[in-house]
């Protein structure tokens, strides 16, 4: 038996605490989403005008362009207020849509004394194929989800 073993690349995590309940660190994740995503970060041809995760398990997550126009860049697989989110990201190394490509983003929100912990992993990276590592080190660079990240966090404090 000559079997190729294939190594995965591990999930890009990355963490921050905040200064809110479980619920209230949810709500402006999720609800608030457009309000800290950087208008940067678009996949679409008109500017950014925002950012939306429907609050639901099957609902969209996508940019509203400008103009009106929509962008989808993902699906809601998980949606458990206070608790957890997962988002079925289907952006591919090209930061484009794919309706035939998937991967985890898994939010979670863990009460810590009056603060919460706010993880998230972006997983099975080894379905980027070739490009697993690039996307890999793109999503965990300062223009990925630390940054991400911080912008969130910076508007949970805030308030």
């Amino acid at each position: 038996m000559n079997e190729v073993q294939r190594i995965r690349p591990a999930p890009v995590v990355k963490e921050v605490r905040v200064r809110a309940s479980a619920d209230r660190a949810f709500s402006v994740f999720a609800e608030d989403f457009g309000k800290w995503w950087p208008k940067s970060h678009s996949v679409n041809s008109s500017p950014m005008a925002n950012a939306v995760v429907e609050p639901r398990a099957g609902g969209r997550f996508y940019e509203i362009g400008e103009d009106g126009s929509e962008c989808e860049w993902g699906v809601v697989r998980e949606y458990v207020p206070g608790e957890r989110l997962v988002i079925g990201w289907k952006l591919d190394a090209d930061w484009q849509f794919d309706a035939d490509f998937e991967v985890p983003v898994t939010v979670t929100f863990t009460p810590d004394g009056d603060h919460t912990l706010v993880r998230l992993e972006h997983g099975e990276l080894q379905r980027y194929g070739e490009r697993a590592a690039e996307v890999a080190n793109s999503v965990a660079s300062d223009g990925g989800w630390p940054g991400l990240l911080a912008a969130y966090a910076a508007l949970v404090d805030r308030d």
